[in-house]
């Protein structure tokens, strides 16, 4: 099956070795005071000083700024921007022209009208992520969206399935929409903005199961 799996949402360097150690193959840390799992660019970089080159980089972001942006990749040297806002595809042309880095557009998605905006960002956005749609959130809701929506999906682009995946419905949301790449926040916390080393383990022994199928 071959799924990637991009964990997102690291403070700690424990529960971060945790994860690189499980074969994370993506590590994505947040950039939005609002979010419970916000971290400073400086620390980020600290704690990614000594990541393997195997395991990508994930800054996510929310209508950030260029100098935000310019400050985040000075620190963390991301391999990916993921923007999680209301970024225009205009705006995401001109921070890919900008920072020369491949972009994650996440698409908030309710019901099949949301995946109309697929067209609007297949041009600019390297990878697409499909999320819950939440009011006033940027993500990391632990709530799911009805993956049927996203069943015979027509895209040309690489995606994520994100939005309240865990260890009890990974293989139910992977068997209706054949994501092929993953993202998981909450999924793999004690409480919100604490990740669980113990839950980081679980869940990619699950998928490693899966990926032998």
């Amino acid at each position: 099956m071959a799924i990637s799996v991009k964990l997102c949402g690291f403070t700690s360097k424990q529960t971060l070795d945790i994860a690189v150690n499980s074969d994370a193959n993506l590590i994505g840390f947040i950039f939005h005071k609002n979010s419970p799992r916000n971290i400073e660019p400086s620390k980020a970089g600290e704690l990614t000083a000594d990541l393997p080159n195997t395991i990508k980089k994930v800054a996510v972001i929310c209508n950030a700024d260029n100098q935000k942006i310019k400050e985040i990749i000075f620190h963390l040297k991301p391999h990916f921007l993921q923007l999680h806002g209301g970024e225009t595809p205009k705006r995401i042309q001109e921070i890919k022209n900008l920072f020369n880095l491949p972009i994650i557009k996440a698409i908030g998605v309710a019901d099949k009208n949301d995946l109309n905006q697929i067209k609007f960002f297949e041009d600019v956005a390297d990878i697409l992520l499909f999320d819950t749609k939440i009011k006033n959130n940027f993500g990391g809701s632990g709530k799911v969206f009805d993956w049927k929506i996203l069943e015979n999906l027509q895209t040309e682009k690489k995606w994520f399935l994100s939005g309240g995946l865990n260890i009890n419905n990974i293989e139910e949301a992977l068997k209706i929409t054949n994501a092929k790449m993953i993202d998981l926040s909450s999924g793999i916390e004690e409480t919100k903005g604490v990740k669980s080393g113990k839950l980081i383990t679980d869940f990619m022994n699950k998928i490693s199961e899966l990926n032998k199928l």
